[in-house]
């Protein structure tokens, strides 16, 4: 992989990635939203394209190359919040990735990529089990977009990969996912509250999300889906005692003080052996350790406010 384009480029993992495809000098074209977007968690020097997914087929006359190796596909729109309920903006994000890897097969693109979601694993079943969340449409529709895209990438002749992320942490977060809502609420002296947290689950740290996204590209016998993840997963009530030990003695946690919300999670969701066997990606550090540095980029954040 010499050349690389990115939608979604400004944003949380999407700034990440580029700096990783970077790092291993890969030329990267990042797509951007509009001039009033920020551009501040880009590397500097970064080539930026202006588009608006509802324009996506633009980039065919605003990016010339025809020699683009990957295009990721990172842009979504409702990731967090009440947005993830929002049936609407929900649907309009699987046209616009349908769009995007239609834009991809115009721009001759070798490889399409897409991210999806753990929640994709809830929705797939959600028919047949009687809690019916509202946030479970992101899930529902990561999932439709999933299938939309494997029959038009087939029809396409675009190869194409869906990599299913779980949930990723580190500096910088502000989405309120579980990681970013717990550091947050420590830093404010209150004590995050949760249910009893006994599901499996999967904490990834961006940097870690951000390297094994760029092997995904780089290896040509990728796989149709990929779980990206730590390969570490645990139950949640052991990641959140360790962030509370790592935090220090003063942090407190509301274990069990919020009601469950009926949703299971299954421990071989998050099986990373196809990664792993596939890319040789491997974790560099534990996840006390990145746990460690995340506090400590938030408080310089704190500092420099």
């Amino acid at each position: 992989m010499k050349k690389a384009i990115v939608t979604g480029a400004n944003g949380y993992i999407g700034s990440a990635l580029i700096k990783e495809l970077q790092k291993n000098n890969i030329e990267v074209i990042a797509v951007i939203r509009n001039r009033d977007s920020k551009l501040d968690t880009l590397p500097e020097y970064t080539r930026v394209v202006y588009c608006e997914l509802r324009s996506i087929f633009e980039l065919n006359e605003l990016v010339p190359d025809r020699d683009i190796d990957v295009f990721y596909h990172l842009a979504w729109q409702g990731t967090s919040g009440s947005d993830r309920a929002n049936y609407a903006l929900q649907l309009s994000n699987a046209q616009f990735t349908c769009d995007s890897a239609m834009a991809a097969k115009k721009l001759n693109c070798g490889k399409f990529i897409c991210t999806g979601t753990i929640t994709e694993k809830i929705a797939e079943n959600v028919l047949n089990i009687d809690v019916k969340a509202e946030n479970t449409i992101y899930g529902i529709a990561k999932h439709t977009t999933h299938c939309l895209l494997e029959i038009l990438c087939k029809k396409l002749e675009l190869p194409f990969v869906w990599a299913r992320l779980s949930n990723i942490y580190g500096g910088h977060n502000l989405t309120g996912n579980i990681v970013s809502y717990t550091l947050q609420e420590l830093q404010k002296g209150n004590k995050p509250s949760f249910s009893k947290a006994e599901q499996p689950y999967d904490l990834m740290y961006v940097k870690d999300a951000a390297r094994a996204l760029y092997l995904v590209g780089k290896e040509d016998k990728s796989r149709g889906c990929y779980f990206v993840g730590s390969a570490a997963p645990r139950i949640l009530k052991e990641y959140l005692q360790a962030i509370k030990e790592v935090y220090g003695p003063n942090a407190q946690l509301g274990l069990g003080e919020r009601p469950e919300d009926g949703l299971k999670y299954e421990l071989d969701w998050f099986d990373t052996t196809d990664l792993v066997r596939d890319t040789g990606f491997k974790a560099e550090k534990t996840f006390e350790k990145n746990i460690r540095e995340t506090i400590e980029e938030m408080k310089r954040d704190a500092q420099s406010v």
